[in-house]
């Protein structure tokens, strides 16, 4: 007996049906992708440099990488220990703070002992003033050195972009770097409220990222139901700050007058925000509920961005969802994270860190995928290794600046044993005879110093270029 939707008016429908199911659930008809991972040592093959290579800590975090506009410089955060600043009894304080840190761009080689020795430099922003509910705060070099700061990007090849932790909540805020030492420091744009209140930490401005031209800058804006307390911050939205109206002191308060639009509207988590190279397309990371959906994780969505009407720009303008997951046998009860999203030169592909399970093996650390930006194909690994891979962000050449906890790659350290042996066995020569070491010492002492160097695997993030 022929079923009623198997004949031939019925298949285009079912087949519609069918689809349909298949978008609700979340899967597509896209192919799966490959299931073979290939690794060179520690790490995925292709050439893979170091930039940081320092030993000076069994912890130290080197985050939000990017290159300066002109290719000789690299920004990043690092813990605020890793170029200790004038201590005082009250160190404790300040342990999980962040500082911005330039260092010239190079290739590591060889080990060193702290980031001063790769050329390494403290920002120390100048002191600054800033009218909040009422009256004039005080930012003292002294303190402002210390205080939180997070997300550095570059403006210009004198001034950065940052995220700073005021009594109001993070702010944006603008740097002239071209005195490392005393770089003077302005608000972009402040919260009308702030001028009228002194409650703390109800709104936050985070993740910036400027546009191509210069004229933009995103953020996203978040409410905090619970004073100082991230996990309270939903409400969130994708806003974009006009560099143009941006800026101020204590005295003119233009900073309150700045324009500020949204481009998104309100869901539970909204971050990493990037645009592409021609400017007319930003994709971020987003929950569930940002498609319409429901569930756990984070997907990545894109957005067109059009002034049409500014500064009521139109919100979700194109909104589409990129990557799709569903939940497997062995996943994260959290779900499966995708984020920290950026283009390729070209900007025909965006580079992400997942948490998806890595082919052929059952590890969900982070990783660094690639999708065709208009999400026409599965994602592919691009960048693994045995730890967490993140914070991609791309070099004038194209080629992949990243933060990783993989320490120093295999062939890096292959190279040193040999290096460490050579010179062992020269040193060797001019001992007396009797007291020389034998082969077998030689080499055991040369592992020994590949082995000191094997243990910052998985406890201390430094930075790296992969081509």
């Amino acid at each position: 007996m022929t079923m009623m939707w198997q004949l031939p008016r019925f298949l285009v429908p079912s087949y519609l049906v069918i689809l349909l199911i298949l978008v609700v659930v979340g899967c597509t008809s896209r192919e799966d992708p490959s299931e073979v991972l290939e690794v060179c040592g520690n790490h995925s093959c292709g050439d893979l440099v170091m930039v940081t290579t320092d030993t000076s800590s069994e912890g130290f975090q080197y985050l939000d990488p990017s290159v300066s506009p002109d290719g000789t410089r690299i920004l990043f955060s690092a813990d605020w220990g890793a170029i200790p600043t004038t201590k005082d009894p009250g160190d404790e304080l300040f342990v999980d703070y962040r500082q911005m840190i330039v260092m010239p761009f190079r290739v590591g080689l060889e080990p060193a002992e702290g980031l001063e020795e790769e050329g390494a430099r403290l920002i120390r922003l100048k002191e600054m003033g800033l009218w909040i509910g009422g009256s004039t705060h005080t930012f003292q070099q002294n303190k402002i050195i210390d205080l939180r700061k997070e997300s550095p990007i570059w403006e210009t090849d004198s001034t950065v972009v940052f995220s700073f932790q005021t009594n109001a909540g993070y702010r944006l805020f603008r740097a002239n770097i071209s005195n490392l030492d005393l770089a003077p420091v302005e608000a972009l744009y402040m919260e009308r409220s702030d001028s009228l209140t002194s409650t703390i930490y109800q709104i936050q401005h985070q993740d910036p990222a400027l546009s191509p031209d210069g004229r933009w800058l995103l953020f996203v804006r978040s409410s905090c139901t619970i004073p100082d307390s991230f996990e309270t911050c939903t409400q969130q939205r994708l806003y974009c700050l006009d560099m143009e109206t941006a800026g101020g002191n204590s005295v003119n308060r233009a900073y309150y007058n700045a324009t500020t639009f949204p481009l998104t509207e309100e869901y539970a988590l909204i971050q990493n925000p990037a645009w592409s190279p021609d400017g007319q397309t930003i994709v971020f990371s987003g929950t569930l509920d940002v498609g319409g959906s429901f569930g756990v994780g984070t997907e990545l969505y894109t957005i067109d961005f059009d002034t049409t009407g500014y500064p009521d720009v139109a919100r979700d303008n194109g909104l589409d969802r990129l990557t799709y997951n569903t939940y497997r046998e062995g996943d994260p009860i959290s779900g499966i994270m995708n984020d920290e999203p950026v283009y390729s030169r070209d900007g025909g592909s965006i580079y992400f860190v997942s948490t998806r399970r890595a082919p052929s093996i059952t590890l969900h650390d982070r990783s660094i995928w690639r999708i065709p930006a208009n999400g026409s194909q599965e994602p592919e690994i691009f960048f693994f290794s045995r730890s967490d891979d993140w914070e991609p962000a791309i070099m004038p050449d194209g080629s992949l600046l990243f933060s990783s906890l993989m320490g120093f790659p295999t062939e890096m350290l292959d190279r040193l044993e040999i290096e460490a042996y050579e010179r062992l066995a020269a040193e060797n020569i001019d001992v007396p005879p009797a007291d020389r070491k034998t082969e077998v010492q030689l080499r055991a002492e040369a592992a020994d110093e590949r082995d000191l160097l094997s243990f910052f695997e998985g406890v201390m993030s430094h930075l790296y270029i992969y081509r």
